[in-house]
């Protein structure tokens, strides 16, 4: 082979050696080079679809790249989820998903993917308290009165949620357990009948979403007890914290954004960043919290840690009060 032969072939190999490098690592740190679709596995117009269609410009800003909501509703996200756990593990998928992401792993016996291991944490934007609150038929005005009342009626007390499963009705078994007391769960099909009869007395508690019941609670038809986060939240101080009462206590809503397994560490970390970066931004902190909502700044690791913690607390709860999802 000649001199300038050996040199061509040498040149090309090279190029070509450079070119499939910069191929190979154009999909991680040039990430993203298309449009983004963030899952939704519930209906538009929900908290959930709300939450990523605020997030979606601030995230689109931040890649520089269209950021796109895309609603596969049914099945309590489940349907959303699986097709997370099926795409491609490129991040151009990623789902926004609220705490029953880790109820139904204990909740439904089926699932077609695994949710501890299809499904890779990697930003906690928000947690969602409840408040437990009272008839003021009832004539009871704290939670150590309540376990009181309680511990003395046996199964008498009931509560009043929106559903079998759902974090309303877990606070109050989870309460139940830690409290000694045997309040019976009356499920309703939605929170408006139920707070309905809660405001009519036929029912004597119920865990009701802060925003929907704080205007109740202004107008003294309706007794804050007591709110599910570990310590008192910023819209409503004056009103204790359950924990307070019954150290550890805690039974909170959360929201969070997954991507399929073996994603790319580099693209779990960027999209971390940037997310984080949203949830700081004035306008979304403001709308969180004007929502009841609690921001929440962390890792993929700590969120990780966190959301594998709560598909054991509510596999156990679950499983300890007997529930099931027929």
């Amino acid at each position: 082979m000649g001199l300038v032969k050996k040199i061509n072939v040498l040149a090309i190999a090279l190029v070509t050696a450079w070119s499939d490098c910069s191929l190979a690592q154009s999909g991680i740190n040039d990430y993203p080079t298309h449009p983004i679709k963030i899952l939704v596995g519930y209906p538009a117009g929900g908290p959930v679809d709300a939450l990523a269609r605020l997030y979606g410009p601030k995230l689109s800003q931040k890649m520089g790249q269209i950021v796109l909501v895309d609603n596969h509703a049914g099945a309590s996200g489940v349907i959303a989820g699986d097709m997370l756990a099926k795409a491609s593990p490129d991040g151009y998928q990623i789902l926004l998903a609220p705490v029953t992401l880790a109820i139904i792993a204990g909740l439904k016996k089926h699932l077609p993917y695994d949710p501890q291991q299809d499904l890779v944490p990697i930003a906690w934007i928000a947690n969602a308290p409840f408040v437990l609150v009272a008839s003021p038929v009832l004539g009871i005005k704290s939670v150590p009165e309540l376990i009181a009342r309680g511990r003395s009626m046996g199964g008498r007390l009931n509560f009043a949620s929106a559903s079998v499963g759902g974090i309303p009705h877990l606070a109050g078994e989870i309460f139940n357990t830690m409290a000694g007391v045997e309040m019976t769960h009356i499920p309703y099909k939605g929170a408006a009948p139920a707070t309905s009869d809660l405001l009519a007395g036929q029912v004597n508690l119920m865990f009701d979403s802060l925003i929907s019941a704080l205007p109740y609670i202004k107008s003294n038809r309706l007794v804050a007890l007591g709110v599910t986060s570990k310590k008192r939240i910023a819209l409503a101080p004056e009103i204790p914290a359950i924990s307070e009462f019954l150290p550890n206590y805690e039974a909170v809503g959360w929201y969070g954004f997954f991507v399929s397994k073996n994603t790319d560490i580099k693209t779990i970390t960027k999209l971390n960043a940037w997310i984080n970066e949203v949830t700081q931004t004035p306008e979304v902190e403001a709308s969180l919290i004007k929502d009841g909502l609690e921001p929440v700044v962390a890792d993929s690791t700590a969120f990780k840690r966190f959301y594998l913690g709560e598909i054991t607390k509510w596999s156990k709860t679950i499983k300890q009060a007997n529930i099931t999802d027929e």
